[in-house]
């Protein structure tokens, strides 16, 4: 009975979001989630390509609230992380909002259609596509998009393929919890 909920909570549910001030206070979570994993992964020397530490809460929250909380986080967390830390690089915050935003937009809106594991695998792919394509645009990318995704998005691979595995186990565990409230 459990596994059968948890089940239909990643396919298919969204948290509603008629409960104001539970939402609010839960994207007000995220967001400080999302600002503290980053800082921990720079002060622990990890990789940021390796660790993609802002994904994870953005993805999260476009599995758990739908899409236009993942859009509203995406955009929300790159600026907040770079008021409070100055981190992303000013030259980097145009190309991360954009695929940061697409990320937790796609997770939300995919996830009824292809279920959550689906839909943080196309999330993650056309994120990291908008970043390539307005990187190209703006005239930025030196070298070949092939080189250029070989040298940033392979490292990432192992924690973008746990990333597709846990977020939606860890969403439908949260959902299941947050739901009964």
């Amino acid at each position: 009975m459990i596994a059968t909920g948890l089940v239909n909570d990643i396919a298919f549910r969204h948290l509603p979001m008629g409960r104001a001030r539970a939402t609010v206070l839960a994207q007000f979570l995220f967001l400080a989630l999302a600002l503290i994993i980053p800082t921990l992964t720079h002060r622990l020397g990890l990789n940021y390509l390796v660790a993609q530490p802002m994904h994870w809460m953005i993805l999260f929250a476009g599995l758990s609230y739908g899409p236009v909380s993942g859009l509203l986080l995406g955009l929300g967390v790159p600026i907040a992380s770079f008021l409070v830390t100055g981190m992303p690089v000013p030259a980097m915050l145009p190309l991360m909002l954009p695929e940061l935003a697409a990320y937790g937009l796609l997770a939300g809106l995919l996830k009824p259609r292809l279920s959550a594991f689906g839909s943080v695998a196309v999330a993650l792919l056309a994120g990291r596509l908008v970043f390539l394509a307005l990187l190209a645009l703006s005239g930025s990318l030196s070298g070949s998009p092939l080189g250029f995704a070989q040298a940033t998005w392979l490292p990432g691979l192992p924690v973008m393929l746990m990333q597709i595995c846990l977020l939606p186990v860890l969403t439908g565990l949260y959902v299941k919890w947050a739901g009964k409230e």
